[in-house]
């Protein structure tokens, strides 16, 4: 069995690089390599010094080091560095999960939270964004795993923090296993680091990475986090697939994790100025009905008036425009575009100064 057409990728393979301005990608705009290793204080003679063996199947010690110090009384031996967070992802539902599980997520989702899922045989439970973020709400539900998405992508929503423990109070009493997907965790609404749910004790695994929110999605590092005995078997399962991630990829990750401290603050700045400027204008874009102003991460939902096409007024904004945006229909819900914050300021205002003069979108 194999999944389907991974809609939202899809779309972006066809957009993304050609984009005047682009709102459709759930990550920041990408930097320069020179600009990369300058931000993870490295040289182009750090690397040279590189050995191109493989690097450790779970990850080099430095940098599983690293990560751990990311999640409270994690040890570099409960952290599996993958390709990606989708590697992470799929890892974890093959080990996690079999025919007949049930698994329940906030709906709408990023596609990988549910299509690997289905194709291993589970059932879904989907939870409406609109009541997901009430711990009353999954309290309601029996499932074998729970997925939370934090902040939620496509919408930005994330917890309270008066939910946020009640909901996970509940979820230990009662034993539950729990993945937290905590990808813009390095974008919180406020404050330098968001939290975390992802507890080794308790069976609540985590993934993650940095390369959405740090402009470096070449890169392709994720990782897992899970007690020894789950990320042992993930690490072999991982022999199957991509084996070990670029020992390259590794060193300019570790130093960027060493470094974020001196560049993150002006990315979130970045992002939460664009957050500002597309709330402060988002009424007067044609056919627009609301948007979920988010609490975090880089990611908006905005609803456009009943009847419309995502498709064909994303199409046509395209065209006719150079902006590039994301039909809801590519997350199986019509009526919606998601709209991403990582362009650069100027292009943001330049492309919706565009995009609200732009008649004939339907």
């Amino acid at each position: 069995m194999e999944p389907r057409e991974f809609f939202i990728e899809d779309r972006l393979e066809r957009f993304r690089l050609k984009a005047f301005c682009n709102l459709g990608e759930s990550g920041l705009g990408h930097f320069r390599l020179d600009e990369v290793l300058a931000m993870a204080n490295l040289s182009g003679a750090d690397l040279d010094k590189i050995p191109m063996n493989d690097a450790p199947n779970q990850g080099s010690l430095e940098l599983r080091s690293a990560i751990a110090q990311l999640y409270p009384g994690v040890s570099p031996d409960q952290v599996l560095v993958t390709t990606g967070t989708g590697e992470a992802l799929y890892l974890a539902f093959h080990i996690a999960l079999k025919a007949q599980s049930k698994l329940a997520l906030i709906w709408p989702a990023f596609q990988a939270l549910y299509e690997i899922p289905k194709m291993l045989g589970a059932e879904m439970i989907k939870l409406p964004y609109e009541s997901a973020f009430l711990a009353s709400t999954w309290k309601e539900v029996e499932a074998d795993l729970y997925v939370l998405n934090h902040p939620h992508n496509p919408t930005g929503k994330t917890f309270s923090e008066s939910e946020w423990k009640a909901l996970t109070t509940h979820f230990k009493a009662e034993k539950k296993k729990v993945l937290f997907d905590e990808h813009y965790r390095f974008l919180p609404g406020e404050g330098f680091m968001g939290r975390t749910g992802v507890d080794t004790k308790h069976s609540f695994y985590g993934t993650g990475s940095f390369t959405k929110c740090f402009g470096v999605t070449g890169l392709r590092v994720g990782w897992l986090v899970a007690e020894e005995s789950f990320i042992k078997r993930a690490r072999s399962f991982k022999d199957y697939l991509t084996h070990t991630v670029s020992p390259i990829s590794e060193r300019i990750a570790l130093g960027l994790l060493s470094a974020k401290e001196n560049f993150l603050p002006s990315i979130q700045t970045r992002v939460r100025n664009n957050i500002k400027e597309f709330d402060s204008v988002w009424k007067d874009l044609p056919h627009t009905r609301s948007f979920t102003l988010p609490d975090g991460g880089l990611v908006g939902w905005l609803q456009l008036e009943p009847g419309i096409s995502s498709e064909r007024y994303a199409d046509r904004l395209f065209e006719k425009t150079g902006v590039f945006v994301l039909p809801g229909i590519n997350f199986e819900e019509e009526g919606f575009l998601r709209i991403g914050f990582g362009e650069k300021e100027d292009r943001m205002i330049e492309g919706l100064s565009r995009w609200r003069e732009c008649s004939d979108l339907i």
